[in-house]
């Protein structure tokens, strides 16, 4: 009887993700363009050798390390610095603890217009700001996504902005877990404000942390949505090169490489960061 209950529930999970993935995996070991009518033939890991020799991949899987990297380390930094401060006691704690999830909880697209208008020539927010700061000249507007080589640093500004509350959340919970008794006992011993961050705060929120570190690169790796606002270029990420490799020039064998390659890293990220908070665990 439980196993007819689970069945429309099995059924879904294997038609919506255990297939597909399955469908891309046997895709990516043959050669299927959609716009040739030609049919699908095997091909062994050809596609793999000409991803891996494409400029276009390798610089997008370059850009991509980078925002992943810049992007994690400013989120967990910021996120730690807002979940200490939250987890002290003061007036209208929880009025901020409430506000800070509005960038989180703010769809992806709407955060990528909305930085977009902030980094509009001429009366984007930030060029505004900076004229009337005198940072800028009155005749200088700069032009900011115009150079798509730089413009995965504003890409990184936006994803900061939205994803640190997420991490804030996570660290938070972890603070609120670590027993008083430790902190009461470091300044009985006289320890200081830094010393009970390094010998008690973070050892006692290492799991948090890699928690933190697993979801968000996970994530960070697979950016795609907010790069549709900001650029048109498909080479600044991997997620994007391979959508427009699949649903744009319909090179569904390419692009099954490119997916699961990319699964591939994320995997192996993520058995690090597992296999490091096991150590840390012993």
């Amino acid at each position: 009887m439980a196993l007819l209950f689970i069945l429309p529930t099995a059924y879904l999970l294997v038609k919506t993700f255990v297939y597909p993935v399955y469908q891309t995996i046997v895709w990516s070991f043959y050669q299927y363009n959609l716009m040739e009518g030609s049919g699908s033939f095997y091909v062994g890991f050809k596609n793999y050798l000409d991803v891996l020799k494409s400029a276009d991949f390798q610089l997008s899987m370059n850009r991509t390390l980078v925002f992943t990297v810049l992007s994690v380390v400013l989120e967990l930094f910021f996120g730690f610095i807002s979940a200490l401060l939250l987890n002290q006691t003061f007036k209208g704690r929880s009025f901020f603890r409430a506000i800070i999830i509005i960038p989180w909880a703010l769809l992806t697209l709407v955060n990528g217009l909305t930085w977009q208008w902030l980094l509009t020539p001429g009366y984007g927010g930030i060029t505004v700001v900076l004229h009337q700061l005198h940072l800028l000249a009155p005749d200088v507007n700069p032009v900011w996504l115009a150079d798509s080589s730089h413009l995965i640093y504003f890409v990184i500004l936006a994803d900061v902005w939205k994803m640190t509350p997420f991490i804030t959340i996570i660290l938070l919970a972890g603070l609120q877990s670590i027993s008083s008794d430790l902190y009461e006992a470091a300044m009985l011993d006289g320890a200081g404000f830094w010393k009970k961050i390094r010998y008690i705060t973070i050892p006692q929120i290492a799991p948090s942390v890699m928690m933190a570190l697993v979801l968000r690169t996970m994530g960070a790796f697979k950016v795609y949505d907010v790069l549709t606002v900001f650029t048109g270029d498909a080479t600044t990420s991997v997620s994007y090169l391979t959508f427009n490799n699949a649903f744009r020039y319909f090179f569904l064998g390419k692009a099954s490489a490119m997916a699961c390659m990319t699964a591939i890293v994320i995997l192996l990220l993520a058995i690090i960061y597992i296999r490091m908070l096991n150590k840390k665990e012993d």
